[in-house]
């Protein structure tokens, strides 16, 4: 910001980043085991994060028995998330990649 003052030019420097607060969020219960459960796997578009969830779901299926896989698509935007559209679908583990 510049403003005058007697002819002079007086400038103020101000710091652009913005401040930092914290918030704290309780993690997801975890699951005894994943055999016979509903997992979505969520992709949000972004470079070979469909990569990571296909190996993902491939180990998953080596380890547990009767796992049944959901695969999302869809792109972060300013728009309600997906959120509402995983819960209706209704899976015990949701597992998200952003790739990059």
């Amino acid at each position: 910001m510049v403003t005058r003052n007697s002819g002079k030019a007086q400038i103020e420097v101000v710091n652009p980043v913005a401040e930092v607060r914290p918030s704290a969020a309780l993690p997801a219960r975890r699951l005894d085991t994943l055999s016979g459960k509903r997992i979505v796997l969520w992709w949000n578009t972004k470079s070979q994060g469909d990569v990571a969830l296909n190996a993902a779901a491939e180990a998953i299926e080596q380890r547990f028995e009767h796992v049944t896989f959901t695969r999302f698509t869809r792109q972060l935007d300013r728009r309600p998330g997906p959120y509402d559209a995983i819960k209706k679908i209704g899976p015990d583990a949701v597992i998200g990649s952003t790739g990059d």
